[in-house]
């Protein structure tokens, strides 16, 4: 007790003196620690990313976990127990140990440890510490450092996403007693997700009657890469079909699209597809995304990611910013930017929608296609109207363009 009391007051004096540089290297970035007692679970998270979760037991109903915020002041491998209802008995380390190999004290003598009797992991049943297996407490122990973030939440809804992209539900009991939910609490959190179109209140209902450790699964996301970036956009499996967001999707190949409410469709140029709202969010099928925009997306299953690889346009042999798009099936260029790129002048008659450019100080009308006002044309014009050989390369998704 005399040793922990030591380190104890030698962090706290270290902490005071260097407070300065703690909030700063806080808000930089580390690990942060999310104690749910609900859910009786730690969460691991670094720079606002769950890194993992952990079970937990905690502090029975008579002696309560404290909530609050706090930080990792001490960090004790091996440490002595000295019983509190037994003054001046001191239990070293070992297997007779009530607190195991591995202890982060985080407010006076509250803390998260080890424990000689996993049994009690997921219960309530300490006089207020947290439980860990060993396993797991001693990984935590090693990722996490002094002044360390630790928040102890009553947080009896949540909504997440596991490993597999499943967005699950979770309602957990009243352990403390410290509050009731009701329906608009959980759709509250849904909200986050956009998923609340997906969950009837009677099941919401049932779930706070009943409350428990078991997960709803609402919907199964999956990501979205382009260009080998992954986004923030996330589409969602329902009844097996994949959906996209359509606004959110459309932004990242900056098309503009309208949605008809009356119809349920959603327009991109002359093409039309139908759609379906999602707690005020237009989704549409993967496949309608590929007749709205002429994009030829795969499949990632092992990074349940679809990908989007856009095509690359190069000028003997460099790379020049020309966005694609397809007009009756074909791939096409945007006229005037193509002919900006190969040095050609043209003239674009909008009231006419006619563009022309000068060959041999004849004016040659160029066969264009409108997409959201703009006109493109087809690669396989492009040769006869500006004499440039033009190679697509469609499995490594490149288009070369060799102009003398």
């Amino acid at each position: 007790m005399l040793l922990r009391f030591i380190l104890w007051f030698y962090v706290l004096i270290c902490l005071a003196g260097f407070s300065g540089y703690v909030t700063k290297a806080a808000a930089i970035a580390g690990p942060s620690i999310t104690v749910n007692l609900p859910s009786r679970t730690i969460e691991l998270f670094v720079d606002d990313t769950l890194l993992k979760e952990f079970p937990i037991a905690i502090g029975k109903p008579s002696t309560p976990t404290p909530l609050g915020k706090y930080s990792v002041l001490v960090k004790e491998i091996n440490p002595d127990w000295y019983p509190p209802d037994q003054p001046g008995r001191m239990v070293p380390s070992g297997p007779d140990n009530p607190l195991g190999y591995r202890w982060l004290g985080i407010y006076n003598n509250y803390g998260i440890h080890g424990t000689n009797a996993p049994d009690s992991i997921g219960s309530a049943v300490s006089n207020g510490c947290i439980r860990m297996y060993e396993a797991d407490v001693e990984e935590l122990f090693d990722l996490v450092n002094y002044g360390t973030p630790v928040k102890i939440t009553y947080d009896r809804i949540k909504v997440r996403t596991n490993a597999r992209g499943q967005v699950v539900l979770s309602v957990y009991p009243d352990i403390y007693g410290y509050g009731s939910i009701d329906v608009q609490d959980i759709r509250n959190k849904l909200n986050g997700y956009h998923l609340n179109g997906l969950v009837n209140d009677e099941m919401l209902r049932k779930m706070i009657d009943n409350p428990s450790d078991d997960q709803f699964v609402i919907a199964k996301q999956f990501k979205i890469k382009v260009s080998g970036k992954l986004t923030s956009v996330r589409g969602l499996v329902l009844e097996d079909v994949p959906y996209v967001p359509a606004y959110a999707t459309a932004e990242l190949f900056n098309r503009q699209i309208n949605w008809d409410e009356k119809n349920k469709t959603v327009q991109y140029a002359a093409n039309k597809v139908p759609g379906i709202v999602i707690s005020d969010v237009v989704y549409i099928t993967v496949n309608n995304l590929r007749a709205l925009f002429g994009c030829e997306p795969s499949w990632n299953a092992g990074e349940s990611t679809l990908v989007f690889a856009r095509t690359g346009v190069f000028l003997n042999g460099k790379a020049i910013n020309i966005e694609l798009n397809k007009v009756e099936g074909m791939l096409a260029m945007p006229a005037i930017p193509l002919a900006k790129a190969l040095g050609r002048k043209v003239s674009w008659d909008q009231d006419k929608q006619i563009l022309t450019t000068t060959d041999k100080e004849n004016k040659v009308n160029i066969p264009v296609s409108l997409v959201d006002s703009v006109p493109y044309i087809k690669i396989t014009n492009i040769n006869q109207y500006f004499g440039v050989y033009v190679y697509w390369n469609e499995e490594a998704k490149t288009i070369e363009l060799t102009y003398p």
